[in-house]
């Protein structure tokens, strides 16, 4: 299967409207790769900012979760890939007015609005005010996070493949979710969903999900899962754990060349912190999107098997013949570090 790659929309104008973008590009003599910091004040400005590549009410739908914990999001980036829409934070009790103006700018009146989690989660309130705004809004809920993340993946019935990761941690399914949002050419649907682990254990409503639906190609990606998997599912499945969050990461970001998942090469890629989860959750919605993966790093320090891939994926893809074109580093110096932000840019030279 071929990449459905995307040029990003991204508008600097656009952009800054809710976030400073800073734009850097590798020199001319190198491979033509502009590396853009994608940032806002704090954890609902960046998804804002993210969602600035659908300006001009692009956007076919809208996933929107909440800001203050990572529970009900882990599954949402396939969603936000597979409607066409970017994936945006708010916090329980009311929308946030930064997130309301960007509905407005991204969504069509009329469409839809999808609300991760019961209203412990997003409150009524957030559910009027977004039908206020003139959007129809559908709420994807289960008992818990894992009966969620099946409620998610209901709402994907096209999508002939599927990822397990922990649901007590965030970074495997950073790095999961852009991979199972790459859309398939073929259904122009998100190809995977996210289910969820609860830790070792495969758990009840993600087993009896998996017994009740076929998937053709089925990863565990992350210790945690691959264990989960072993002693409680069924069918062949791919595991995908490396030593540490960075390295499964890079290991996902690998299904990404010409040799991996796909039978091209992406011409993007993502960065983000693997301290926390808000900057990547809303990343990896738009790195799927765009076909791309999503990669972690520490705030002051390049991982080696970060960089190591990102190596690795711009040389794929120079010896395909389509350069990666852009990279996204999501969020401020705060989140990664500028002495980061040039050892990614110098990684893909």
């Amino acid at each position: 299967m071929r990449l459905l790659s995307r040029p990003l929309r991204f508008s600097v104008a656009a952009a800054t409207a809710a976030a400073a973008v800073v734009v850097c590009s590798t020199s001319p003599a190198l491979a033509a790769t502009t590396v853009t910091r994608v940032y806002g004040a704090d954890r609902v400005a960046t998804a804002v900012a993210t969602a600035a590549a659908f300006t001009g009410r692009k956007a076919q739908a809208v996933v929107l979760t909440r800001s203050d914990t990572y529970a009900d999001a882990l599954a949402g980036a396939p969603l936000a890939a597979d409607k066409s829409g970017p994936l945006l934070l708010t916090s329980t009790a009311s929308l946030d007015p930064a997130v309301a103006v960007s509905l407005q700018d991204v969504l069509p009146t009329g469409g839809t609005v999808y609300l991760l989690g019961d209203t412990n989660a997003l409150s009524s309130d957030v559910e009027t005010a977004v039908h206020e705004l003139g959007f129809e809004t559908v709420r994807l809920a289960g008992a818990d996070r894992y009966a969620t993340a099946v409620a998610i993946a209901e709402a994907m019935p096209q999508a002939d493949t599927v990822s397990v990761v922990t649901g007590q941690n965030f970074p495997d399914g950073l790095a999961a979710g852009a991979f199972m949002g790459v859309q398939d050419p073929d259904t122009t649907h998100a190809l995977g969903v996210v289910l969820l682990s609860d830790g070792t254990k495969l758990g009840t409503a993600t087993s009896a999900y998996l017994g009740s639906r076929t998937f053709e190609v089925k990863y565990a990606v992350g210790g945690a899962a691959v264990s989960a998997v072993t002693t409680g599912a069924s069918g062949t499945w791919d595991d995908l754990a490396g030593a540490d969050r960075y390295a499964t990461a890079a290991l996902v970001a690998q299904q990404f060349t010409s040799t991996g998942a796909f039978s091209d090469a992406t011409t993007a890629v993502g960065v983000a912190t693997g301290e926390n989860w808000p900057d990547a959750m809303a990343g990896s919605a738009l790195l799927a999107f765009e076909g791309g993966p999503m990669l972690l790093t520490r705030k002051d320090t390049l991982p080696t098997s970060t960089a190591q891939v990102l190596t690795a994926l711009t040389e794929d893809a120079t010896t395909a013949g389509t350069p990666i074109s852009h990279a996204l580093v999501f969020g401020s110096a705060d989140a990664v570090s500028d002495a980061v932000y040039t050892q990614i840019t110098a990684a893909l030279q």
